[in-house]
């Protein structure tokens, strides 16, 4: 449905020539792989740049389809070998790309779809330097590239799924560069799936506006950032390429431009400053200069809206200090759950070594760290409750069954069957008597906690349910899938009430605010958004892989979440702004997060077993 992390880099390096020589274009499409999952728009996407460069720009065309990487380079060689010095160069590609976090890599239909980091970076091909590079020592007149290359890191790296996207490179004087999608989203290869589009939502925008050779290309793009940005919010995704330019406003590719579609000083700031590749100011001090120059110009809307949201919302929480507290250790593999009870005087935790345990962190320093370890379950344990009572526990497993606890310890008092995969959570409901619980057979099932009976289904999820939560009032359920839709449920009849997102990735954690006017997102795609009853959510991007929940602090104030990227952060509520990091650089992730009652302490699982809790000091109250 999308390419996620889908860097489709566009650029354009002009050099110093005066008049241009050939116009060449090497064009590739890679789709049909041996290993790595295919892809459905690569080879329409090359057939359709091929048909403009080769048709309506004058170029002569190379276009190769599937090639392998020795294919690909022995091709690459022809190609570099017929540019002269003044040449006009295109280089097109469409296909899987990774990145080891400094340099970005194509992968060829016979990329391996298991090795290590060290052996794909020789399995694979640098496009900086084993591309660019050697087109740009050709010395042509003009490179521009289009490199479509950043779908879901489609390699495997273990039992939970890392994405890491392409990074940005930098800016080359006259060079404009243009990402398909902002920093940690997703641009999209079709608008669902009836979209029978043989292009990518980018590549239908940019084809179109390239045919006009004597448009400046600075406008073409911005045009085609608007048009994307458009259409995704059409099934509420969020894509906005991004630009980075060093470019003429007025370059095009015909030898004479149209010069009435020069910008108006205005125009040509915004573009200047809006590009990722502006760095002479922090990205909030330009929207601010941009307003003081252009209080009422036609992209104030755009820097007020920029300015009111992360990074630039101002902070109202003082975080003064986020320092570690202490170590809780006797599991033995990840731990993938966590809850404090309501009086902060135990922390449960749910592991992969098939246990749970209940700590003692609230009742002096003679007791601090006991625990009860919670044994029967024959795999993982996917997430534990407390109930309102502190009496007893939930936990669900991937054994296929949830099981009800005295927090005192001993044998399942209850153990509920029913599910036919995976149970991923379970949740108490606020008076206690029911337990809602989550599987990978994409059910929800509502039980009666004093006999342990299935009271009703809820079906319609199309994948597996992540989590299930009751609202404060016991009335409302949120499940999160990796279908990508969180949906809201009647608690009592199991009736949908309304689908509240609906991405292109797995939502891997919902949850209602301690108030239940708000509903946090965890997704994989690397950001949480904050739902309240109206209106679009507030965003909170930053953590650089895919998240595993985020939840609320007791008070509704401030936000904590975890990720695949050794980082768990915490978030202001209200702006998005963010406080602070938690970061263990001895860990790998951090699989889960929980904020003490008090909102004074965050227990963090890191991977590897490793439970932390880690103080929270704030240097006054919240600023209104």
């Amino acid at each position: 449905m999308f390419r996620s992390l889908s860097l489709l880099l566009f650029a354009a390096f002009v050099a110093l020539a005066a008049s241009a020589g050939t116009k060449r274009a090497l064009i590739v499409g890679v789709g049909d792989y041996a290993q790595l999952p295919d892809l459905q728009k690569t080879t329409g996407d090359a057939t359709g740049y091929a048909d403009v460069f080769s048709n309506d720009l004058g170029f002569e065309v190379t276009r190769l389809i599937d090639p392998t990487t020795v294919g690909f380079l022995e091709a690459l060689d022809g190609f570099l070998q017929s540019i002269e010095p003044g040449d006009e160069v295109a280089f097109i590609y469409s296909g899987h790309g990774w990145s080891d976090g400094a340099d970005n890599f194509l992968a060829f239909s016979d990329a391996p779809l298991e090795s290590s980091e060290f052996a794909l970076r020789h399995q694979t091909i640098s496009l900086s330097t084993g591309v660019l590079a050697e087109i740009r020592a050709r010395k042509p007149a003009v490179l521009f590239a289009i490199i479509d290359a950043c779908r879901d890191n489609p390699f495997d790296t273990g039992t939970r799924s890392v994405t890491r996207g392409m990074v940005r490179q930098e800016i080359v004087p006259g060079t404009l560069v243009v990402y398909a999608a902002g920093a940690r989203q997703r641009a999209l290869d079709r608008l669902g799936p009836d979209d029978d589009s043989p292009y990518s939502v980018f590549t239908r925008s940019m084809l179109p506006l390239l045919k006009k050779a004597n448009v400046p290309l600075q406008f073409s793009v911005d045009e085609v950032r608007d048009e994307v940005s458009a259409l995704a919010q059409t099934i509420e995704h969020d894509q906005r390429p991004a630009i980075y330019s060093d470019i003429s406003a007025g370059f095009c590719f015909a030898r004479e431009c149209q010069q009435k579609m020069v910008a108006d000083q205005e125009t040509v700031d915004w573009i200047y400053i809006s590009s990722d590749g502006y760095t002479q100011l922090d990205v909030c001090e330009k929207y601010r200069r941009h307003l003081e120059k252009y209080p009422e110009g036609r992209f104030a809307a755009v820097a007020k809206r920029n300015l009111a949201n992360p990074p630039c919302a101002e902070t109202r929480l003082r975080l003064k200090q986020a320092a570690w507290y202490a170590d809780l250790q006797g599991h033995s593999d990840d731990i993938y759950g966590l809850d404090y009870s309501p009086s902060g005087r135990f922390l449960a935790s749910a592991s992969a070594d098939n246990t749970a345990r209940l700590w003692v962190v609230g009742m002096g320093p003679n007791t601090f760290g006991q625990s009860t370890v919670f044994e029967g379950h024959t795999e993982p344990v996917m997430s534990v409750r407390f109930s309102p009572d502190e009496e007893y526990i939930v936990t669900a497993s991937k054994d296929d069954t949830a099981r009800i606890w005295r927090a005192t310890g001993g044998e399942a008092v209850r153990v509920l069957r029913g599910h036919t995969g995976d149970v991923n959570y379970a949740d108490f409901s606020p008076d206690g008597d029911r337990v809602a619980t989550a599987s990978s057979d994409g059910t929800v099932i509502v039980w009666d906690v004093s006999t342990g009976d299935k009271l009703f289904t809820i079906a319609g999820h199309e994948q597996a349910v992540r989590s299930v939560r009751y609202n404060p009032e016991g009335s409302r359920l949120v499940t999160a899938s990796n279908d990508g839709r969180v949906r809201v449920w009647d608690a009592g009849t199991g009736a949908e009430v309304r689908t509240l997102e609906s991405l292109e990735v797995p939502a891997t954690y919902a949850e209602f605010s301690p108030a239940g006017d708000r509903v946090i997102v965890a997704s994989a795609d690397h950001r949480a958004h904050i739902w309240r009853e109206d209106g679009d959510p507030l965003v909170l991007t930053g953590q650089n892989g895919p998240l595993y929940n985020a939840t609320f602090s007791h008070d509704g104030e401030m936000v904590a979440t975890s990720a695949d990227d050794r980082v768990a952060w915490l978030w202001d509520a209200e702006n998005g702004a963010q406080l602070a990091q938690i970061q263990d650089l001895g860990a790998f992730g951090a699989d889960w997060v929980a904020f003490s009652p008090d909102g004074k302490m965050l227990a963090v699982a890191m991977k590897g077993a490793d439970l932390q809790l880690w103080q929270l000091t704030f240097e006054d109250a919240p600023v209104p």
